[in-house]
């Protein structure tokens, strides 16, 4: 059985790992391909493929780590 909750764990670290790895590059080039004409840098003080980035790196980091456990689990 403890064998099962490490094994998880780990799974679930390098799935966080490689969802963020992903999902910033992912947001990083969506972001720098239709971001970039919009003014954003004016209203929050961040660019485009900046704020892309961000997102897509918390958004790949969390289905990465569900991905991770569920296939560790199953």
């Amino acid at each position: 059985m403890k064998k099962r909750g490490m094994s998880k764990l780990a799974a679930g670290l390098i799935g966080l790992i490689a969802g963020v790895l992903v999902g910033g590059f992912l947001g990083l080039v969506i972001g720098g391909t239709f971001l970039g004409g919009f003014d954003i840098y004016e209203r929050l003080g961040f660019e485009g493929y900046e704020l892309a980035a961000y997102i897509g790196a918390v958004i790949g980091g969390m289905a990465g780590m569900v991905f991770g456990v569920r296939r560790a689990g199953g």
